[in-house]
């Protein structure tokens, strides 16, 4: 006796995809329109997340990030990191906007904190790497790209293309 089972299958839809693998670090398209999100919210002591396209500073932080590594001097305190968040925080009009922001992202707090001391991670290490003044946004940039140059090589990236 033969039996046929039925099912619905609902369509596929792409929840998040990865652009690119930098080293054991994971880009999504998640973590490059959060960049563009954040941009007009958390202002940088530096030019970096206003240079270039969203998808490559994503890839360029990714980098940044494996150059500093564990390396405790470029890890930000915990203290500065909450400061960081208020500040962030203080950009929204009101707590219920500060909410449906973390929502829409899937967020709550303390991943935004996280996502927050990974930038201040990339920072740090500009910080401590560049010599030119960040004011001087073009000097700061050239050697920022000269930098990544020397950095990129030393850190295998894998771009995944789009599918059609």
């Amino acid at each position: 006796m033969w039996v046929l089972a039925s099912a619905v299958v609902a369509p596929a839809s792409v929840v998040d995809r990865v652009v690119a693998v930098v080293g054991d670090q994971v880009v999504l398209t998640s973590d490059v329109s959060l960049d563009r999100d954040l941009s007009g919210h958390d202002p940088s002591p530096l030019p970096f997340w206003e240079r270039g396209e969203p998808e490559q500073r994503q890839i360029d932080a990714a980098i940044l990030r494996a150059a500093a590594g564990d390396i405790a001097l470029y890890q930000p305190t915990d203290e500065s990191a909450r400061a960081r968040l208020e500040r962030l925080r203080a950009t929204f009009e009101d707590r219920a906007d500060w909410v449906r922001f973390l929502e829409g992202w899937g967020l709550d707090e303390g991943s935004m904190l996280a996502v927050l001391k990974r930038r201040m991670v990339v920072e740090a290490y500009l910080k401590r790497n560049l010599q030119s003044a960040p004011s001087d946004t073009a000097a700061w940039n050239a050697e920022c790209a000269k930098l990544l140059a020397d950095l990129a090589p030393r850190v295998r990236v894998r771009r995944v293309p789009a599918e059609p």
